[in-house]
């Protein structure tokens, strides 16, 4: 990313370390997986040609470090997080793009804080209160027995199961390098984060009552159909009676795809904002 902007913000148990790029309306992205706020640069200087793109590193990943006191991680917490944060930095509510743990985030943001989100829009949220899958939940098992000896290796089966890698990326589309270690961020990924998406309760009918303040738009990629969180998004999406909108490539086309994403996203968030 551009680093327009750079600076910490100080949440219960934890300090944030954020970046922003760009003028314009607030959008802020909330990161899948482990990645950092750089993790999708291209996807943030593109659209920081038309907004003012925040982007920050979970706690307890790379630059946010969470104390030893704080509070064990749930999604709410997360949620809790960015509010803070779009508290802190913006002045309007926040146009919001969150992809996989990151959608998740952004959906009990939107339920928990929805005067600070004008449009939201989720991209593949892990969801099991939303489609209850056995053999997908075994799978999960198995990454959480991996990642009890390599991380690695789990991180490696986790991908495998969102069809990661299956997407021709856009030429030119490449990943940020990671700031901090990866080990250290994929331990604590694995020991906070996978079990706190796991935990989520929240449902349908928790974000449909928020859906008339703010515009909750589930994604889904062209190169995941079939996949679980594909299926999650596109059973939100019906619950909210909604068409499900397909962004370009799979589970990681924020980052596969920058472009042709961004361009999407503006015609999403010019259409939420003209209904």
């Amino acid at each position: 990313m551009q680093r327009g902007q750079q600076g910490t913000i100080a949440t219960e148990g934890a300090e944030l370390y954020y970046e922003s790029c760009g003028e314009g309306p607030p959008v802020l992205i909330i990161q899948g997986g482990v990645g950092e706020a750089g993790a999708t640069a291209q996807l943030a200087e593109t659209l920081a040609q038309h907004y003012r793109v925040i982007s920050y590193d979970r706690r307890g990943l790379s630059r946010s470090p969470a104390s030893v006191e704080a509070p064990p991680i749930a999604m709410s917490l997360h949620a809790a997080d960015a509010a803070a944060l779009l508290t802190a930095v913006c002045r309007e509510p926040a146009r919001v793009v969150g992809a996989s743990i990151g959608a998740l985030i952004g959906l009990h943001l939107a339920v928990q804080h929805p005067g600070l989100v004008a449009t939201l829009v989720a991209h593949e949220p892990p969801m099991s209160a939303v489609v209850h899958d056995p053999a997908q939940e075994a799978a999960l098992d198995r990454v959480a027995d991996l990642a009890r000896q390599d991380v690695r290796a789990a991180i490696r089966h986790m991908a495998s199961l969102t069809g990661n890698g299956q997407a021709v990326a856009e030429e030119g589309a490449r990943p940020a390098p990671p700031i901090g270690d990866i080990d250290t961020t994929l331990s604590h990924f694995f020991h906070h984060d996978f079990p706190a998406v796991r935990a989520a309760t929240l449902d349908a009918a928790q974000i449909a009552a928020v859906a008339g303040s703010t515009t909750i738009i589930p994604t889904g990629g062209t190169a995941s159909r079939g996949q679980w969180e594909y299926r999650c998004a596109a059973h939100l999406a019906h619950e909210l009676g909604r068409t499900l909108i397909e962004l370009p490539g799979g589970h990681n086309g924020l980052i596969s795809h920058p472009w042709a994403t961004a361009a999407e996203l503006r015609r999403l968030f010019t259409q939420a904002e003209s209904s």
